[in-house]
């Protein structure tokens, strides 16, 4: 134990008190951290930002053509695939909401996809005759973008060959 004499200047600190159980004592540097406010002004920005990205990369007018391109090859290779196991003379004939097949009784393919998926989609050409012979004479038609009209797709056959999307 120390003890100051007179005319001694040693100071004597105080007695450390014991710690309670269970408490750690930890830096100032460690005690700063991120609060709940400052968290969700963080993650309702990142949505906005997402969400401006999501609509600037929307669908152009070229894919959407595409796309009702794709579907018309198929529903046309259908209704030919109809028209030649039924024996059917079978044409393609375009409305200004999608296209009609006649000549084909109601329950041989379903009339849901007969709309154009995009109401901008406009056809230059047909009607087209899919059967119900195995060879038919060469068809073209051709889908444009009634906003755009150089934005088209064109979609034929050779008359052997089945329908596909040309250059």
């Amino acid at each position: 134990m120390r003890t100051s004499a007179a005319g001694n200047k040693v100071t004597l600190s105080p007695p450390a008190r014991p710690k309670k159980l269970g408490q750690v004592k930890t830096p100032p540097a460690l005690t700063r951290g991120v609060t709940l406010l400052e968290l969700l002004v963080v993650v309702a920005l990142m949505a906005l930002a997402s969400a401006g990205a999501v609509l600037a990369l929307r669908d152009s007018p070229q894919q959407r053509l595409d796309l009702e391109a794709q579907q018309l090859v198929s529903w046309l290779e259908a209704a030919r695939a109809q028209a030649r196991t039924r024996g059917l003379t079978v044409r393609w004939v375009p409305v200004p909401e999608g296209h009609l097949l006649q000549g084909l009784p109601p329950d041989a393919l379903p009339a849901l996809g007969l709309r154009w998926r995009d109401p901008d989609t406009r056809v230059v050409g047909g009607p087209l005759v899919l059967g119900p012979e195995p060879l038919l004479t060469a068809q073209t038609v051709v889908l444009q973008h009634a906003s755009q009209p150089a934005v088209q797709v064109r979609i034929g056959t050779d008359g052997v060959r089945p329908f596909k999307l040309l250059p």
